[in-house]
């Protein structure tokens, strides 16, 4: 199923905004209505979310939510939203996976247009994220989780109790996995290898980045 997001407000915003933080002076924000879909206590959660930031956050609800903000620094209005409305969001539902796409805005991080997301997901299922360029931060998911980003950064904070095997690779910069202690095994001959597996959870990470710095913290 495909359809455009509708926007909800336009605001022309000064101070911090929560889940996305400060806001520069004359920047134009547009918010989404938020798209919400039921899923089961067996369902694995996809995002395809191409270029941007995105967060993803646990819930105790039985359904997951998708937030989307859109950041215009240095345009007017109309044209923001003109942008903003050809944006769309793909979704299908089958096999046990909810997937999400996003679409149309591959190159609006050259014009000073951002694209903001938060996926609210039942913190026990799993959860795969695709990004092209970008940051992403993930925290307070049990469920599996399984990322690749090709150019940004990716800080994930996951059970030590839950987890069973994590791994990050980073093919040029930083690939870390903090509390692990003697657990952790690195590598960093071509790109960096970082593993551990030293628990009886249910649950693994996978993170890898092409470009840039991956991180996974075990709490």
């Amino acid at each position: 199923m495909k359809f455009a997001l509708p926007l909800l407000t336009v605001a022309a915003i000064i101070g911090p905004i929560p889940c996305i933080g400060a806001v520069p002076a004359h920047a134009v924000l547009l918010t989404t209505d938020p798209h919400t879909y039921a899923v089961t206590s067996k369902h694995r959660i996809r995002l395809e979310f191409p270029i941007g930031q995105l967060k993803v956050v646990p819930t105790d609800d039985s359904r997951v939510r998708f937030d989307i903000h859109v950041r215009c620094d240095g345009h007017d209005e109309d044209r923001c939203e003109e942008l903003a409305n050809r944006l769309t969001l793909d979704s299908d539902d089958s096999g046990g996976t909810l997937h999400l796409k996003l679409n149309k805005f591959s190159s609006w991080h050259n014009h000073g247009i951002k694209v903001i997301g938060e996926l609210s997901v039942p913190r026990a299922l799993a959860v795969d994220i695709e990004m092209g360029v970008g940051e992403l931060d993930i925290r307070g998911i049990e469920g599996d989780i399984d990322v690749e980003l090709g150019v940004g950064e990716v800080d994930i904070r996951a059970s030590k109790t839950q987890a069973n095997h994590v791994s990050v690779d980073s093919g040029i910069g930083d690939a870390e996995i903090r509390g692990g202690g003697t657990g952790t095994r690195v590598r960093s001959f071509i790109g960096s290898h970082a593993e551990w597996n030293d628990s009886d959870g249910r649950s693994s990470v996978h993170l890898h980045v092409g470009v840039g710095e991956a991180t996974v913290r075990l709490e």
